[in-house]
């Protein structure tokens, strides 16, 4: 009786100890305006980082907020679009907004593939549209099928599973950067773990 009472202890004990290790690993995610949200994924090769930055009018009929992937490289920019129907959401890459803002003229980013596919009549378009899909993720890790919008609730986790290809493959594809070279980041999901004490500055449009 005692042993059988120690083993039902024993595993409690144990599912207790699961549970805390799994805490500590993955800690609950706050509550934050997605413009002053940072998410996070940890590489071998350092952090890569995600957050939104707002523009003072809708880029498009999607969202009034531009995304920026930070790698260990550089960061690139994008704008949203939504299809009809079987909704999902697409990054457009873009050049960096807030240079554009800070210029003399107060430029508008540029769609970047638009040059791109332009210049390279051997660009595989349909495998680069596609290696841009974009998926955000609610706690429970209920999909959502909207970006978020400035002042909204930032989602629990954002993801790019695809968008390693063209980074490898076609890095020059998604930046400006002159200088640029395969961009190797892993498959993963980045996490909301910091919250900013206010909005990032607006930029064009």
């Amino acid at each position: 009786m005692l042993l059988r009472c120690f083993r039902r202890f024993s595993v409690v004990a144990l599912g207790w100890a699961i549970g805390a290790i799994a805490a500590s690993a993955h800690p609950p995610v706050m509550s934050c305006p997605a413009d002053q949200a940072v998410y996070r994924l940890q590489t071998d090769d350092g952090p890569l980082e995600i957050g939104f930055i707002p523009a003072t009018n809708f880029i498009s009929a999607a969202s009034d907020l531009y995304l920026y992937l930070t790698t260990t490289q550089r960061t690139y920019w994008f704008s949203f679009s939504v299809s009809n129907g079987y909704s999902g959401m697409t990054l457009h890459p873009v050049s960096d907004p807030v240079a554009a803002s800070n210029g003399d003229n107060g430029d508008v980013p540029r769609e970047l593939l638009n040059d791109y596919f332009a210049e390279d009549a051997d660009a595989v378009e349909a495998e680069i549209w596609s290696s841009l899909r974009f998926y955000s993720l609610e706690e429970d890790l209920t999909f959502l099928f909207e970006p978020p919008l400035s002042g909204q609730a930032a989602p629990a986790y954002v993801m790019m599973p695809e968008i390693g290809l063209t980074l490898w493959y076609e890095p020059q594809a998604l930046t400006e950067d002159s200088k640029v070279d395969r961009d190797s980041i892993p498959r993963g999901i980045f996490q909301l773990v910091e919250c900013l004490e206010k909005p990032r500055a607006k930029v064009l449009p």
